[in-house]
């Protein structure tokens, strides 16, 4: 039988999850160790990832390889002149050496800088800069959206460096070949950071101004074991397949809390679709899936009849990024026996509430559920004073003294500031908690857009939509989107003078799509006269969202 929800809130010990992790409580921890070097003892044979290329097959990667490989990125890196809390970017789709980079990263002691495939030149660009990073890492397939970037090592993975002599860079390109960097001398040991120093620079999206740099604490794979023990229920035999990409919090924290748990993981190359995800829930026996909203579905597109034909065996089912609906929870019960569990997360956060896969509780479909374990959450009015039931407010966090997750903005103390209130830390989501304290999300107190499990912010698309000749002002809004939860819709001015032309919007979509990214590219295009503003000239954008 289940434990009781309040049973686990009331035994819960942070020291023993320390204890789990290899830690002590007030020593140094070095990441690289507890997440791959403690699992490649006595050969190393463990598998660590099951690698699903585009071209087909499968490639095992064992705790020992990626260890090896990881200390001697590492070694490059510290001959590159990356010190310790230095920052190292990874622009890497869903391959060995992107994992390679991250552990490796981390073994040297430095902090990572994820940035997301689907991104633009501009985008990358500015992450890169903002963060300081002296090294980049990324993949010949996506080498050409990697803008020019002087004093910064390119290093290249998926084809060799023209030219380039082992571990060296080319003179005209500066490119290195991420084969030849390992191959410089032996594995680097790991270097231990404290807790409370950062592993990860993770870029979020703000409305109001350029991505925010939150600073992700070494303490992340503790801050993170509610959720993983109770949430995800990861056991020691599972077959564990997270469908999100490393480049974005949720992915970079399934891959890391389940690799540190000792369990494998399934790694697409490519973005899973419906048909790709039951073809391979069905082949690799999966049994436990962190997945989207936006995947599910898709797969429910296929109807009850196509979904049941693959013999799914699905112990455990999760999903993260915006509310599951009572339709997609059905929808599941009755074709895999199964219930999907909504998780919600945040840069900022973590994982701080959901609905548990090893505790007895009530699903309500809709509902985020509730906090973990070790969680403290409330929701609260400007004022940092919690509302009672049934109120909408902000979701808040306590951080934990053990169990802390981030540590504020990289380079930006005020945004940092900006978020407490009266000892609670708040991001701009919003929700309300029924009577049995279930959280149930309400949107977002600026106009971030969540499409797709994507967060979007209006500053960098709009900023994109303004490259074009044409336009005089932009503003975008999330419009309800059945299969993404929101589309992007750009509203759009002419300058005066000009007469759009009938390819206008697609000219607009287009741009967007090449200066930062496909996912943040709007799926309608709007010619207005005016956009609607305060008296000091701020759009009102959500007078638009209520066209």
């Amino acid at each position: 039988m289940l434990p009781a929800w309040a049973d686990a809130a009331r035994d819960f010990s942070w020291a023993a999850h320390l204890r789990a992790l290899g830690w002590s409580p007030d020593g140094a921890v070095a990441l690289a160790e507890t997440i791959v070097g403690r699992h490649a003892a006595g050969g190393g044979a463990r598998p660590a990832l099951r690698w699903l290329p585009r071209d087909g097959g499968e490639r095992t990667v064992t705790y020992g390889e990626l260890a090896d490989a990881a200390g001697r990125f590492a070694r490059f890196l510290v001959g590159r002149g990356v010190r310790p809390g230095d920052r190292v970017a990874g622009f890497m789709p869903r391959v060995p050496e992107a994992l390679v980079a991250m552990v490796g990263t981390w073994t040297a002691g430095a902090v990572y800088v994820p940035i997301f495939t689907g991104f633009g030149p501009d985008a990358v660009g500015f992450r890169v800069r903002h963060s300081g990073a002296t090294v980049l890492c990324t993949h010949a397939e996506h080498r050409a959206r990697v803008p020019d970037l002087p004093g910064v090592t390119i290093v290249v993975a998926g084809a060799a460096a023209a030219g380039a002599a082992p571990g060296t860079p080319t003179a005209a390109a500066r490119d290195v070949d991420f084969a030849a960097a390992l191959a410089g001398g032996p594995p680097l040991a790991p270097v231990p950071r404290r807790r409370d120093e950062p592993a990860v620079l993770l870029y979020t999206s703000g409305s109001t101004g350029p991505p925010k740099g939150v600073q992700i604490a070494s303490n992340f794979l503790l801050a993170v074991q509610p959720w993983l023990v109770y949430g995800l229920d990861l056991q020691a035999d599972d077959i564990f397949w997270p469908t999100g990409d490393p480049g974005w919090g949720y992915g970079l924290v399934c891959y890391m809390a389940a690799l540190a748990r000792g369990v494998p993981v399934v790694c697409q190359e490519a973005q899973p679709t419906a048909e790709t995800a039951l073809a391979r829930l069905g082949a690799l026996g999966v049994t436990n899936l962190a997945t989207t909203p936006t995947l599910l579905r898709a797969i429910m597109a296929r109807g009850e009849e196509a979904v049941r034909a693959p013999g799914v065996r699905l112990r455990r089912l999760s999903s993260c990024g915006e509310p599951l609906n009572a339709e997609v929870v059905g929808f599941f019960r009755r074709c895999w026996s199964v219930t999907p569990l909504d998780h919600y997360g945040s840069s900022e956060f973590g994982l701080p509430i959901g609905n548990a896969s090893a505790l007895a509780m009530e699903v309500r479909p809709g509902s985020m559920g509730l906090p973990f374990p070790g969680c403290t959450m409330a929701v609260v009015d400007e004022g940092g004073r919690e509302v009672p039931a049934g109120v909408v407010g902000q979701i808040a966090m306590r951080p934990s003294e053990a169990g802390y997750y981030s540590l504020g903005y990289w380079a930006d103390d005020a945004r940092a500031r900006e978020q407490w209130r009266g000892g609670w830390m708040t991001i701009g989501d919003l929700a309300r908690r029924d009577a049995d304290g279930y959280f149930w999300f309400e949107g977002r107190a600026d106009d971030v857009i969540k499409s797709a499990g994507y967060r979007i912010g209006p500053f960098e698309v709009e900023s994109a939509i303004l490259q074009h000749p044409a336009v005089a002002e932009a503003a975008v809004v999330g419009t309800p989107d059945a299969l993404r939860g929101q589309s992007v819709t750009a509203y759009v001015v002419v300058r005066p003078g000009v007469t759009a032309s009938p390819g206008l919007s697609d000219e607009i979509v287009d741009l967007v799509r090449t200066r930062v990214g496909r996912h943040q590219a709007p799926r309608e295009v709007v010619l207005v006269d005016a956009l609607p503003k305060t008296e000091s000239g701020k759009i009102q954008r959500f007078l638009l969202r209520q066209r």
